[in-house]
C-alpha cells in the first residue's frame, strides 16, 4: 500500500512538472502584465503577494523610470523575462508600458527554473497593444 501511495505521488508530481514546461518552444500570444522585479522579489521577500496589480501601477511606472529590470506575469501569476531575438534584453519595448496590461506574442523558453519570452518582433511596438479597458478611449 506504502508502495503504491509513492508511485502515485511521483505520477502526480511527474504530471505537474511536465505541464509547467508545456509550453516550452511554443509561439504564443495572451496578456501579460509588466511588472517590476525588484518589487515582486521585495514582497515574495517579506511574505506577501504584492508588487502587482491596479493598486502597484504607479510604483511600477516610477520603478521602469528608474531603469529597474521589467517583467511579464501571466493570468496565472507565471513570471516571464522579456527577450529578443537575440536574447538580449526586451525591456525598451515594455518600459512605457510598466503597470498595465500588454498582449504579447513569443516564443517561450524554460531554461533551470527562469522563464523567458522570446518577442516575435522586439524591434516594433506592433505587436504590443494595450488592453482596453472598455471606456471606449483607447487609452
Amino acid at each position: 500500500m506504502r508502495r503504491l501511495m509513492v508511485m502515485w505521488i511521483f505520477a502526480v508530481a511527474l504530471s505537474v512538472g511536465s505541464l509547467a514546461w508545456a509550453d516550452s518552444g511554443k509561439t504564443v500570444t495572451q496578456k501579460y502584465e509588466v511588472v517590476c522585479l525588484k518589487c515582486m522579489a521585495h514582497n515574495a521577500a517579506m511574505g506577501k503577494d504584492g508588487g502587482h496589480g491596479a493598486g502597484h501601477a504607479a510604483c511600477a511606472m516610477s520603478c521602469s523610470m528608474k531603469g529597474m529590470d521589467l517583467g511579464l506575469m501571466d493570468e496565472k501569476g507565471g513570471l516571464y523575462v522579456p527577450v529578443n531575438d537575440s536574447f538580449q534584453s526586451a525591456r525598451d519595448v515594455i518600459k512605457d508600458k510598466a503597470g498595465q496590461t500588454v498582449e504579447l506574442t513569443g516564443t517561450v523558453i524554460n531554461t533551470k527554473g527562469i522563464q523567458y519570452l522570446q518577442l516575435a518582433d522586439s524591434d516594433k511596438d506592433s505587436d504590443m497593444k494595450k488592453k482596453d479597458d472598455g471606456d471606449g478611449d483607447k487609452d
